[in-house]
């Protein structure tokens, strides 16, 4: 592997469409090769994200902090509050702190980072040419073969592995 750190790499899709579980399987895997992976996530569902817990931290924060760091035994939580928009390139820059060999990006579905677009359903095949950069789709069993048809690039079963070999030949 000729790693060039970190590799960006990002997962799309419509909502409910098993991107966390699929980021969750990557992240196991590249463990596994001793790939140290790090998460970008949008949220994409408006507003901001909830803070359930009413640690020392968060009630900070919900205070009115502009951020709240902890860190205890090499583990931090970050919260904060960015004035506007948080820029896709500085939140990476953030992300590149921690020395990952892979920042994976859920969402940001229009940002031109290389991608993977996870299919559903026949409605989500049109992102196929909407989107830039994408390098690979996944489909769920009852939209692989449709999947295939319209795709010009890799299409892997969502209930394999058959990903992983691929992802890392592109690392």
């Amino acid at each position: 592997m000729a790693l060039v750190k970190p590799f960006i790499f990002q997962v799309v899709g419509y909502q409910n469409r098993g991107k966390t579980t699929f980021i969750t399987n990557i992240i196991e895997k590249l463990r596994a090769v001793k790939l140290e992976t790090a998460i970008l996530k949008h949220h994409g569902h408006g507003g901001k994200p909830n803070i359930t817990g009413m640690k020392d931290s968060h009630k900070h924060f919900q205070a009115g902090a502009a951020a709240s760091l902890v860190e205890g035994d090499g583990t931090i939580e970050l919260l904060g509050n960015f004035k506007g928009k948080a820029p896709i390139a500085e939140l990476i820059q953030l992300l590149g702190l921690f020395l990952p060999d892979v920042i994976l990006i859920e969402g940001y579905k229009h940002e031109d980072f290389p991608k993977v677009i996870i299919i559903k359903e026949e409605s989500d095949l049109p992102l196929l040419e909407r989107l830039t950069n994408v390098k690979a789709a996944v489909a769920w069993p009852e939209c692989l073969e449709r999947t295939r048809d319209h795709a010009s690039v890799p299409v892997f079963p969502l209930d394999s592995d058959q990903f992983i070999p691929w992802f890392l030949k592109q690392i």
